[in-house]
C-alpha cells in the first residue's frame, strides 16, 4: 500500500480531507440538475470568492465560508424542488440498497452519525475519527479517506441500482459530491439537523421520524441538539 495519502484534490472547489474528521456530504443523482444552471451558480460562487480572496479582508475565512454556504442552500433547493428530475431514490427497493452500502462501511471506515435519502439525492454525517482510534501506531498510509469510501459507495450502489430500474450501463450518480468538515460543535448541530430535517423542509413528511430512510444514530441524541418539530 502506499505510504502517502492524497487528502485533497480540485475540480471546481478544493477538497480538504481533514484526517479523522467529520464530514457532511451531499450527492445528487445523475441528470437532478440542469448542467448549465449548476454551473452558473459554481460560476457565481467562484468569482465571489475569488473577490473576497483578492480583497483580504479581516474576516475572509468567515466571507467564503458564508459564500460556499449560500451556493449550497441554493443548489439543495433545486434538488428539493425536483423539476424534472429523474426520482429513483423515491423507489425503496433503490433507496435500501444505497443505505445498506452506507451501512456496509459503518464501523470500518467510519461512524454512521445521519443520513437521508431523498427523491433525487442524499445527505450524509460521517465521522472519520474512528479509523484514528482504531489504529495503534496511526498509519497515513493505511487511512482511508471521503475520496475511496465515496467511490465504493457510488460505485457499488450505482451498479445495483441500475440493474433494478433498468438503466445498466449508463450514468445513476452526478459527477463528484458535495463535502464539508465539520468545523466545531455548532456547525455539526446545523448539519446533522439539515440532514434529517431535509424531508421536512421539501415537505416530503411532517417530521423527520416519519421518512423510513431517514436517520440518526442514537448514540448522538445525547448531545446537545436541537431537533425541530420533535
Amino acid at each position: 500500500m502506499s505510504k502517502h495519502l492524497k487528502t485533497e484534490h480540485t475540480r471546481r472547489l478544493p477538497h480538504f480531507h481533514r484526517v479523522g474528521a467529520t464530514f457532511f456530504i451531499t450527492v445528487h443523482l445523475y441528470g437532478s440538475v440542469p448542467f448549465d444552471l449548476l454551473k452558473k451558480l459554481q460560476d457565481k460562487r467562484d468569482q465571489q470568492v475569488e473577490k473576497i480572496k483578492k480583497e483580504n479582508p479581516p474576516d475572509k475565512d468567515k466571507q467564503i465560508y458564508l459564500i460556499r454556504r449560500a451556493y449550497f442552500y441554493e443548489y439543495d433547493d433545486l434538488l428539493d424542488a425536483c423539476q424534472n428530475s429523474p426520482t429513483h431514490l423515491a423507489n425503496p427497493k433503490v433507496a435500501t440498497i444505497v443505505e445498506n452500502e452506507f451501512r456496509k462501511y459503518d464501523g470500518k471506515y467510519y461512524n454512521l452519525v445521519s443520513l437521508t435519502l431523498m427523491p433525487n439525492h442524499f445527505h450524509l454525517v460521517l465521522d472519520f475519527a474512528l479509523q484514528v482510534h482504531k489504529m495503534n501506531p496511526f498509519i497515513l498510509g493505511n487511512y482511508t479517506n471521503v475520496s475511496k469510501v465515496m467511490g465504493l459507495i457510488k460505485g457499488s450502489s450505482s451498479f445495483k441500482a441500475n440493474q433494478i430500474i433498468g438503466n445498466t450501463g449508463n450514468p445513476f450518480w452526478g459527477a463528484g459530491y458535495y463535502d464539508r468538515y465539520i468545523r466545531n460543535h455548532f456547525h455539526y448541530l446545523a448539519a446533522v439537523n439539515y440532514t434529517i430535517n431535509n424531508v421536512v423542509k421539501a415537505k416530503i413528511c411532517s417530521h423527520w421520524m416519519e421518512h423510513p430512510f431517514t436517520w440518526l444514530h442514537p448514540d448522538y441524541r445525547k448531545f446537545d441538539l436541537i431537533f425541530p418539530n420533535q
